[in-house]
């Protein structure tokens, strides 16, 4: 274990050695802690065969890809891994980097920046054709974005980000994942070592915004600056996972009865760029748990800086709209798309409480926007 390359998840701070530290023996993780630093560890766990970390505990076989998947993925190649290895390290890296504190730069303009969208519609284009990838393309595009825009320091300018964004597109294209990951980790355990402050005047200002009914401005106000928000330790983990389990399977007699029609595929036809870009335009608010706000989503797509490569990202999208919108998906290759950022708010009620706020993915914003405006013109 290289102590440069295993911050402990838990504190940020580097492991020294591999016999102070205790590691997530689930497959798609690749978690170490201090054991001080694991709320309720006992020395049972440390001397058992096998430990799960708080992420992966009671869910172990999360990770196991369906036997559809690994027949689907076996001719699939990035880099050196492909088939089954592919799928667990992609399902790793996702399962780590929703995890990291909030940290992109604004894309650059320029070749760089062009390229990122370029490759961004690509991966949308490995769904929108069905093609071998489709379970993993929106994996790959939720990691593509924070992967490729995280910001090297506090004082970075433009033209870092540049140069930095062009080199991570190179890693990137050779399929170096664990090179970019490194990259990751090490900017954010210096984000980690920053002390977080919660001041009273951060709190009324949350207060303030929510009762003047703009929930978008509060939910950016503490994702931005931590205001309100508790410390992730294992019993917020644990109070958020009693207040949201895991979801029951459907039992037949809450279904629906009766045939289920698909809409026709042509009722989503004027779901074009244009509709894509007006949606973008139009939606607000904080980020999701790929860390890419709707400023960052606007300027993917409503920036006219990029040229065409903007209004082809607005066509890709506008392809992925009509199909989720039209078509039977399965819902494992969905679950990027569809997940939300859990947020432990602090019910200020001196005993730790904890208020979650879920906020979803902003390109799931844009997609409903659009769909929403369709029926709206079809009701008018």
């Amino acid at each position: 274990m290289d102590n440069d390359d295993w911050p402990c998840a838990q504190c940020g701070k580097n492991l020294r050695s591999e016999a102070e530290a205790i590691g997530c023996d689930s497959r798609s993780c690749n978690r170490w802690f201090h054991p001080s630093c694991l709320t309720g560890l006992t020395q049972f766990d440390v001397d058992s065969n096998k430990w799960f970390c708080h992420l992966c505990s009671g869910n172990k076989n999360k990770d196991q890809p369906t036997p559809e998947n690994c027949d689907i993925l076996k001719n699939v190649k990035w880099g050196a891994i492909k088939g089954k290895e592919l799928l667990d390290t992609i399902t790793r890296a996702y399962d780590e980097i929703v995890t990291w504190r909030q940290n992109v730069f604004k894309l650059p303009t320029g070749k760089a920046g062009k390229t990122f969208l370029k490759e961004l519609t690509t991966l949308f284009s490995l769904f929108n054709n069905d093609t071998p990838s489709k379970p993993i393309s929106l994996t790959l595009i939720m990691i593509f974005c924070p992967l490729m825009l995280q910001k090297p320091s506090k004082n970075s300018k433009s033209k870092d980000h540049a140069k930095c964004l062009e080199y991570r597109l190179k890693l990137w294209e050779a399929g170096d994942l664990a090179g970019l990951l490194r990259d990751g980790r090490a900017i954010q355990a210096r984000l980690l070592k920053g002390k977080r402050r919660h001041t009273d005047d951060h709190e009324k200002r949350f207060c303030k915004l929510m009762l003047e009914g703009k929930v978008s401005a509060a939910l950016k106000w503490v994702t931005e600056r931590r205001s309100g928000l508790l410390e992730t330790n294992q019993k917020v983990v644990d109070e958020l996972l009693m207040k949201h389990p895991k979801a029951e399977p459907m039992h037949n007699d809450v279904a629906l009865e009766g045939p289920h029609f698909l809409p026709p595929k042509v009722t989503y036809h004027p779901i074009d760029a244009q509709a894509i870009y007006l949606a973008a335009k139009n939606t607000n608010g904080a980020a999701g748990p790929s860390g890419i706000d709707a400023e960052g989503w606007k300027r993917f797509l409503c920036s006219r800086s990029f040229g065409k490569e903007t209004s082809n990202l607005c066509f890709a999208i506008s392809e992925f709209t009509r199909k989720v919108a039209s078509e039977n998906q399965d819902p494992d290759h969905l679950s990027p798309f569809t997940a939300a950022r859990l947020i432990p708010l602090d019910k200020g009620d001196g005993n730790h409480g904890v208020r979650p706020i879920g906020i979803g993915e902003v390109l799931r914003r844009i997609v409903g926007k659009a769909i929403i405006k369709l029926y709206d013109l079809i009701r008018s």
